[in-house]
């Protein structure tokens, strides 16, 4: 599965573009995060790797902008526990374990949507990585 970021303008956001591609294209939308209102919104959501290319093309012609957000990746070596990061992580993604060491579950993980994370560790131990190694993914992601 690829994590895909949706971004919805207020003129198309109250339109079922999520349900109508999952119904065109028979391709199954996992809905990990979203923040939507009148004014628009975002989605984070995932797709299967196969499916990547049409899931794409589908949002982008129905007017959504669509980008591969990057993941967050933990340096054990560096990490030294303070537990900074469990307190911010707004997805519980990030828990102490009984040792109290850090518990990082990339399942959960909303990648750099968010990124509290990596801002709050004083050793720099984590970051954000991108996903894949596609040219697809680096079509999805606009150079800035």
């Amino acid at each position: 599965m690829v994590r895909i970021l949706l971004r919805f303008s207020e003129n198309i956001v109250e339109q079922p573009i999520t349900a109508e591609i999952i119904l065109a294209l028979k391709v199954p939308i996992n809905i990990i995060a979203a923040h939507v209102n009148s004014k628009g919104g975002e989605v984070l959501a995932e797709v299967p790797d196969a499916a990547l290319e049409k899931v794409v093309t589908a949002y982008r012609e129905k007017g959504a902008t669509v980008s591969l957000p990057k993941l967050i990746e933990v340096d054990s070596e560096k990490c030294f526990s303070c537990g900074a990061c469990v307190a911010l992580c707004p997805v519980e993604a990030i828990t102490l374990a009984d040792d109290n060491s850090i518990v990082f579950n990339k399942e959960k993980c909303i990648g750099s949507t968010c990124g509290a994370c990596v801002e709050a560790c004083p050793a720099r131990a984590i970051k954000s990585v991108k996903q894949g190694n596609s040219e697809l993914a680096n079509d999805l992601n606009p150079k800035k």
